[in-house]
């Protein structure tokens, strides 16, 4: 069984791997601290079991599986955090191996014996937990083709969805995403994204200005970019109010 850790926590990792390395059949490939490098390195490895916390800087972990188990389905999934408020979804839907620190080696017995049974382990409700648990992030990502490309939220324009398709916008290039505009506004939200239409959310710290158009409504003009983003009616009042215009 190879494993590899992900926690921002160095003791964390420490003890894990000390008790990981009493299990004859488990095989530690990798433990990172750090959440992007943790990604990158899960999307071009394949392994068999992720021991992930969740609430980590820049990448939260449900953010890392959903992402992981997308590209590779048969990798297994255990949760292992401080933050009980995430366990009782998980354990309602009884889909997810969920560890609340701290633990003991008769609780990490129990889950080494789940993973070893547990073959066709339903991670479909990974993207509702997603959308429902309230979580920030500094990097999304995007694909590019079948390039999946980290993204800072400091380098995104804005997010449009076309026709059902989730398009983010950077200086330079156009990236697909794979979740929902509401997904992308909450996540975005706290970082000064704004949603200003029903199918665009606008990074407002790359605006120059918002010119009239027609019938009460305005376009976003981008400092960098030629792109042209509307902001509908009754998003309009909101937004001089936030610039105090």
């Amino acid at each position: 069984m190879k494993v590899v850790i992900v926690d921002n926590e160095l003791i964390a990792v420490q003890y894990l791997t000390k008790l990981l390395d009493t299990y004859e059949d488990v095989t530690i490939e990798k433990s990172f601290l750090d959440s992007v490098e943790a990604m990158i390195y899960l999307l071009n490895n394949p392994c068999d079991v992720i021991f992930l916390d969740i609430e980590m800087p820049n990448i939260n972990g449900i953010y890392i599986a959903e992402h992981v188990i997308e590209k590779y389905p048969k990798t297994k999934v255990c949760f292992i955090t401080g933050y009980n408020e995430f366990a009782v979804k998980a354990f309602e839907l009884n889909v997810i191996d969920y560890i609340l620190k701290p633990f003991t080696k008769e609780r990490l017995d129990q889950t080494i014996t789940k993973l070893k049974v547990s073959d066709n382990t339903d991670y479909s409700i990974l993207n509702e937990l997603g959308e429902d648990i309230k979580f920030q992030l500094n990097m999304i990502c995007g694909y590019d083709d079948e390039d999946i490309v980290l993204l800072n939220y400091k380098d995104i324009y804005y997010v449009e969805m076309l026709e059902r398709n989730i398009f983010i916008h950077t200086k330079d290039k156009v990236l697909k995403g794979n979740k929902t505009l509401n997904f992308y506004e909450s996540k975005l939200n706290p970082y000064g994204f704004y949603r200003t239409h029903k199918s665009y959310i606008v990074n407002l710290n790359k605006m120059s200005k918002m010119r009239p158009r027609i019938n009460y409504t305005y376009d976003v003009i981008f400092r960098d970019i030629k792109d042209i983003v509307p902001i509908s009616r009754h998003k309009v009042k909101e937004l001089k109010e936030f610039f105090k215009i």
